[in-house]
């Protein structure tokens, strides 16, 4: 692909990004998200996974 195709799809999808970010709203984050978030921070050690099923053995 040459050059200045490339540089226009970048401008494009940069262009329809920008454009969707400004045209729909943007989802509030609800209680029971922030439940589960605090739920994984507090299980795991700072610098390793709060996950242990993908953990190193």
């Amino acid at each position: 692909m040459r050059l200045g195709t490339c540089l226009l799809l970048a401008a494009l999808s940069a262009g329809l990004g920008l454009g969707l970010r400004l045209v729909l709203p943007v989802t509030p984050v609800d209680a029971s998200f922030r439940d589960v978030m605090r739920l994984y921070q507090s299980q795991g050690e700072p610098g390793r996974s709060n996950m242990p099923e993908t953990s190193a053995p």
